[in-house]
C-alpha cells in the first residue's frame, strides 16, 4: 500500500538524487516565477508560478502538497514509447491529498500531463474485476493505481502469485491496454538474514529466497516504503500456521512483512475481531491481509453485505486508521 509520510521522506531525501523536492507551506508560501524553496540541505528548485497555477485550478484546496523536480536516471535506458520518455530535469511533479487520496500529478514544459491516484481494489470497476478473475486466477491483487491523462483513464493493477508478478493497465470496461510480465530469480541470502529471519519467523516452512525485483523507478515515490530497495536485496516467501507471508531484507535488515489471511477471522486479535462483530454485524468477511513494518501492524479486511462492500484498515489495537464502502 502506498503512503505519503514526510516524515518517512526526509529520511530518504538524504541519499536519494533521483528526485529534488520542494517544501510547501501553503499557508505561509505562495509560488511565483521567483519563488526558490529549501529543504533541510537538498538543492534548491524553481517551481514556475504557471505550474502552481494549473496546479491550483486543477486540484483546489490540496494539501500535504510536496513538489519535486524530475532528475532523469541516466543509468537506465528509457522506452520511447514509455509517457515519461520526453521528461528532463526542466519538469516537475507534485504529491498531495485531494478529496481524502493520495495523488501524484506530473507536468512537463509546465503543463499537466499526467495524475495518478491509489485506490482501494474495491473500487474497480465491476468489468475489471471480471476480467482479473478470468485472466489470472489465483493471482492476488497487491497495488491499484488509477490513471488520468489527456487521452484516457486506466487502472494499473498488480498482481502477484508465487514468483510471477503482471503489471496490468486496464481501461474501465475490463479491456487490457498493456500489461508486463515480471518473475523473481531465486537466490541464496546471507547468513545474517537467515539467522534474523529464523529468529522472527520461527515456525516457517516452504521458505524460499528471492533476489528483489525493482519496479521502474518512475513508478516509485521517494515517500514508498520500497524506495531505497534495488537488485541487491531481497525478498522472502514462505508459509506459517497454513498462511502465505512474503517479507523484505534491505541492506541485509528486515523492513516489512505481509500475508494474505483470505477470510480467516480467527487470526486477527481479539479486539477487531470483536469490533467487527458490533461494527459490522451481518456482513461477510471476503478477505484479510496484514502489514507489518517496524512502527506497527496493519489489517485490511474486506467485508460485503448484499450489494454493499466495505474496506477497513485496523490497527492491531482495534483503532481505525480508514474505512470506505460503496454500493455494487
Amino acid at each position: 500500500m502506498k503512503t505519503f509520510s514526510v516524515i518517512l521522506l526526509m529520511a530518504m531525501l538524504a541519499g536519494s538524487n533521483l528526485f529534488k523536492p520542494v517544501d510547501e507551506n501553503r499557508a505561509s508560501k505562495e509560488l511565483t516565477a521567483a519563488s526558490v524553496f529549501t529543504c533541510a540541505t537538498v538543492d534548491t528548485v524553481i517551481v514556475p508560478a504557471t505550474i502552481r497555477t494549473s496546479f491550483d485550478t486543477k486540484y483546489p484546496n490540496a494539501t500535504k502538497v510536496m513538489w519535486y523536480q524530475y532528475t532523469p536516471d541516466k543509468t537506465q535506458p528509457v522506452d520511447p514509447m514509455a509517457w515519461y520518455y520526453g521528461l528532463d530535469d526542466k519538469d516537475y511533479y507534485v504529491t498531495f491529498n485531494w478529496q481524502d487520496a493520495d495523488y501524484i500529478a506530473w507536468y512537463d514544459n509546465g503543463n499537466w500531463i499526467r495524475s495518478s491516484q491509489n485506490i482501494d481494489n474495491i473500487d474497480l470497476p465491476a468489468d475489471v474485476m471480471r476480467a482479473i478473475n478470468t485472466q489470472y486466477p489465483g493471482f492476488r491483487i497487491a497495488d491499484v493505481d488509477m490513471e488520468r491523462d489527456n487521452k484516457q483513464e486506466l487502472y494499473e493493477v498488480k498482481l502477484v502469485k508465487g514468483d510471477t508478478k503482471w503489471n496490468v493497465h486496464y481501461l474501465a470496461n475490463g479491456t487490457v491496454a498493456r500489461k508486463k510480465e515480471r518473475h523473481l530469480n531465486k537466490y541464496d541470502p546471507q547468513a545474517d538474514m537467515t539467522a534474523d529471519f529464523t529468529t522472527r519467523f520461527p515456525n516457517a516452512s516452504e521458505v524460499v529466497w528471492y533476489r528483489y525485483n525493482p519496479e521502474e523507478r518512475i513508478d516509485v515515490l521517494p515517500t514508498d516504503w520500497d524506495y531505497n530497495m534495488d537488485a541487491s536485496d531481497y525478498e522472502v516467501r514462505f508459509k506459517m500456521d497454513g498462511t502465505d507471508y512474503q517479507a523484505w531484507y534491505n541492506d541485509g535488515k528486515w523492513v516489512r512483512s505481509e500475508a494474505a489471511l483470505m477470510g480467516n477471522t480467527s487470526k486477527l486479535p481479539a479486539t477487531i475481531n470483536d469490533m467487527l462483530k458490533t461494527q459490522y454485524a451481518g456482513y461477510t468477511v471476503k478477505d484479510v491481509e496484514t502489514e507489518q513494518n517496524s512502527d506497527r501492524t496493519i489489517y485490511e479486511i474486506e467485508l460485503s453485505k448484499g450489494n454493499e462492500k466495505c474496506k477497513v484498515h485496523y490497527t492491531s489495537e482495534g483503532a481505525i486508521i480508514k474505512k470506505k464502502c460503496r454500493t455494487v
